[in-house]
């Protein structure tokens, strides 16, 4: 079936009316309530799947709008799949140059040819009836909305997720859909939903939403009801299989594994030789946990088994394999079944599934990794049960688009404009002092890439680099005349030599063999700021790029500091500052070279707010809200900022709400820049639905 409009379907509530339809009422017995709700499921189910009088395929859509409605897309992004990607639409000869219609069928005919992988004809014969089949996708949800964390119930047969239901500005919720099915929404009014699962038996949903001041571990009846508080300061709830044990994260600035008997039995503390644990995952058998973690920051992160009993936790490697074929590894919630791990890297094709086998005796990666899906688009959250993967797909376009500014007042005028074209990852942006050679991470259909872009004339420019070495974190220096990076070299221990190169003679030259983390911008001609990698609490360094030296900027004992960026006259650093668990804020300091910043002396701009970066005069600071989520963003603010005795203004003004085109705040690296006269963002169509594939 074609891509279908999202429909939004909501629980009825106590005391509605629907022509003599049952109703839930406050002093119902379960068993009533279980009937009732069964009923509003047949009527949903029913009314979801209605089909119109003839062939619907065989229907013309008249409009835009029509067609847009039918793939679930915007206007404007229908329009720009016509002129840049085949969509099969027609105009009428006779009539003005707006007038359109489109066939259903061809529609979805389009639609499915992009979902496959490019695959040689079928041969005759015997040999066509012997060749393998392509393992079916099939498509679960059709909202094209911005959609997360999808995860399979014990059977298979029902999905959660967390998505806007393609409501532009809504702040994504928990959904929930039988597979061919119509979907519920199960929460209303929470922020910052992630994580949901299943419990053993499938009547509730474990979810991780934003509280007062932390994050949460929330559970929901399967058929619709108030949300209930398992665990405060805590995140990632999962069930054991037999539903008799609770596995977490408990938010702290060490996070730590916890698992609790669900029956109120002692608390337990798991591998406490780990650090900055990602996420757990049951074995099939519940004797075990898989987590991303890693025993210290220079060892990179990967897939560990955690045993039941207290064991000594084993590394499967898994990550490593992938990164030694040349993935970049996005780490968290790897998906576990049977001697396969699932997990996200980006590769030449793009952001797929990838599965990698392990060895069931002693829990160690062998073989090479398998793609899952299919290339050319976005996949990510993989949940694997009963031999069948769940996983969001989303359309491969993230790429670098700017929008013009009024120089007197930084305010944006006119509509958004493209820079760059094609599929892949795009991050890190540094500009040069005078606004007019940009510098940029990329990841295309042939790696990792170092960019230098004129931003008056639009030309673009790779750095060249020594074959084989992981290459990213850029950082135009003030003139525009160099760039300095950083690499990855696998060990233990992990090491992250710093380069810097001349973009006009080419020469490079290594300026440590280990700068700890990644280069984010210049003070100076002679001097970088480092962001430290792979804790949970990190800091801001300083390098001076003639002789290696290094010595600390900033740190906090409670809090993650990261995306830094100085203003234009060099004295006052804003940045991030994370409490663990909680909302990001934003903080302004003194830029000092000679000691380090203590925390005193930071003066708080905003909060549930990130991404800083300056106006050219220094006297706004612009910022993300973390609005709909943390995960994306669409509306920029700004504040006044007195940069003589640095004080903030009181009230914050919206700057720009970006609407189809959002920013991927999930992805490093992606705060914006100002260069003379347009802001320069990276945004991606992030909308897509939940699918389904048989592994």
């Amino acid at each position: 079936m074609g891509p279908s409009h999202p429909k939004r379907v909501v629980w009825p509530r106590t005391g509605s009316v629907n022509h003599g339809a049952p109703r839930l009422k406050r002093n119902d017995t379960p068993r009533r309530q279980w009937r009732v709700m069964a009923h509003w499921c047949a009527i949903l189910s029913a009314s979801m799947t209605q089909r119109p009088e003839g062939d619907p395929d065989e229907s013309r859509l008249d409009s835009w709008k029509e067609i847009a409605s039918y793939l679930g897309r915007g206007i404007r992004t229908v329009q720009r799949w016509e002129r840049e990607e085949g969509l099969p639409v027609h105009r009428l000869d006779h009539a003005k140059r707006g007038s359109v219609y489109a066939s259903r069928r061809e529609l979805t005919a389009w639609w499915e040819s992009r979902r496959r992988p490019d695959s040689a004809p079928a041969s005759s014969g015997a040999a066509a009836s012997a060749a393998p089949r392509e393992p079916r996708l099939e498509r679960v949800t059709a909202a094209s909305a911005a959609t997360f964390w999808s995860a399979l119930s014990s059977d298979a047969r029902m999905v959660v997720y967390v998505s806007d239901a393609g409501e532009d500005g809504d702040s994504p919720q928990v959904w929930l859909q039988q597979v061919g099915g119509a979907a519920v929404q199960l929460t209303s009014g929470q922020r910052d939903c992630a994580e949901p699962t299943f419990s053993a038996d499938d009547t509730r949903v474990l979810f991780t939403a934003a509280g007062e001041s932390t994050r949460n571990i929330y559970g929901i009846p399967t058929l619709g009801g108030l949300p209930r508080l398992v665990r405060r300061a805590a995140r990632n709830g999962r069930y054991s299989p037999d539903g008799k044990s609770l596995a977490y994260i408990a938010i702290g600035a060490r996070d730590s594994l916890r698992v609790v008997p669900t029956d109120g039995g002692v608390e337990r503390t798991l591998a406490t030789e780990l650090v900055d644990i990602a996420c757990a995952t049951w074995s099939d058998d519940g004797h075990q946990l898989l987590v991303v973690a890693h025993p210290d920051p220079s060892v990179e992160l990967d897939c560990w088994i955690v045993p039941l009993d207290g064991g000594t936790p084993l590394d499967t490697g898994v990550m490593q394999q992938g990164r030694q074929h040349g993935l970049i590894v996005i780490a968290p919630s790897p998906a576990w079944e049977g001697d396969s791990i699932f997990y996200t890297g980006a590769g030449r094709q793009g952001v797929q599934i990838w599965r990698q086998r392990v060895s069931p005796q002693t829990f160690a990666a062998t073989g090479v990794p398998e793609v899952m899906t299919p290339g050319g688009e976005y996949a990510f959250f993989p949940s694997v049960t009963r031999g069948r993967l769940s996983f969001v797909g989303t359309h491969a376009d993230v790429n670098l688009w700017s929008v013009a500014i009024d120089a007197a007042t930084g305010k944006p005028h006119g509509p958004l404009r493209r820079l760059t074209r094609g599929a892949g990852i795009v991050s890190h942006l540094t500009v040069s002092q005078d606004g007019g050679t940009l510098a940029h991470f990329g990841v295309s259909m042939s790696g990792g890439e170092l960019h230098v872009r004129n931003l008056e004339s639009g030309s673009d420019a790779m750095i060249e680099g020594e074959p084989g070495i992981n290459r990213g974190f850029p950082a135009i220096s003030p003139s525009g005349q160099r760039l300095a990076y950083s690499a990855v070299v696998p060990g233990p221990p992990v090491q992250r030599p710093l380069f810097v190169t001349s973009i006009t003679g080419g020469e490079t030259r290594l300026v440590r063999n280990d700068c700890g983390g990644r280069p984010r911008l210049w003070l100076d001609e002679q001097t970088l700021l480092i962001e430290t990698f792979g804790s949970g609490l990190n800091a801001f360094l300083i390098v001076d790029v003639q002789d290696g030296a290094q010595r600390p900027l900033l740190s906090a004992a409670t809090r993650k500091v990261s995306n830094p960026r100085t203003s234009p006259d060099g004295r006052w650093l804003a940045f991030d500052a994370t409490q663990p668990g909680g909302s990001p804020e934003i903080a302004i300091a003194p830029l000092r070279r000679d000691s380090p910043v203590q925390e005193s002396e930071w003066i708080a701009i905003c909060g549930s707010a990130s991404h800083p970066f300056w106006s050219r005069d220094g006297r706004g600071l612009y910022y993300l809200a973390t609005f709909p989520n943390i995960d994306i963003r669409s509306r920029v603010l700004a504040r006044g900022f007195d940069t003589s005795i640095g004080r903030v203004a009181d009230e914050a003004t919206e700057v720009l709400t970006l609407r189809e085109m959002i920013v991927p705040a999930m992805v490093t690296g992606t705060a914006p820049v100002v260069a003379p006269d347009q802001i320069i963002f990276v945004l991606g169509d992030f909308r897509g639905d939940v699918w389904i594939r048989d592994v």
